[in-house]
């Protein structure tokens, strides 16, 4: 366990930060916009580049598909961000590959669906990636649904092709 009075000044302050956002938390003192989820397109902001911290953890697949649909100027939902508390930042909570697509296509505004103003905690284990699952951890979720897709095509072509 750590003592939290060995620690700089710096450290405490951040405990004492994280211990009070997350009573905040527990109490429900958070305010959380679930409808966000469902029509992100209802609460979008827009909001420049530089104030939206994103995980990194995002395949380079996924972000040059999403290129591909702005280029061809397709529609993409807003990207869901949660402000953080007391700066004027905001963490991405879904759409992490659409925002990689924007900043390498060089875009100065996103459009964003804003979720609720969360405790710090939550802030920052977004922007570090902790609620975001790894490349390889998703690349297994989606391998049995490819490979239903692949077959399920297959399927249907020799299907069809016998009705010829």
């Amino acid at each position: 366990m750590v003592n939290v009075m060995s620690l700089p000044d710096g450290a405490k302050n951040f405990f004492e930060e994280i211990k009070k956002d997350a009573g905040n938390l527990v109490n429900n003192k958070g305010e959380v916009n679930i409808d966000v989820f469902f029509n992100p397109k209802k609460y979008a902001i827009c909001l420049a580049v530089n104030k939206i911290v994103a995980d990194n953890k995002v395949s380079k697949e996924g972000v040059e598909y999403y290129k591909l649909k702005i280029k061809n100027k397709e529609k993409i939902n807003p990207l869901i961000v949660v402000k953080h508390p007391h700066k004027d930042k905001y963490a991405v909570l879904d759409g992490h590959h659409r925002f990689y697509a924007y900043v390498q296509l060089g875009k100065k505004e996103i459009s964003c669906a804003l979720a609720g103003d969360y405790s710090n905690v939550i802030f920052y284990l977004t922007k570090k990636g902790y609620l975001q699952p790894s490349i390889e951890f998703t690349n297994e979720l989606r391998r049995p649904v490819k490979r239903l897709h692949e077959n399920l095509k297959e399927f249907l072509d020799n299907f069809l092709g016998q009705l010829q």
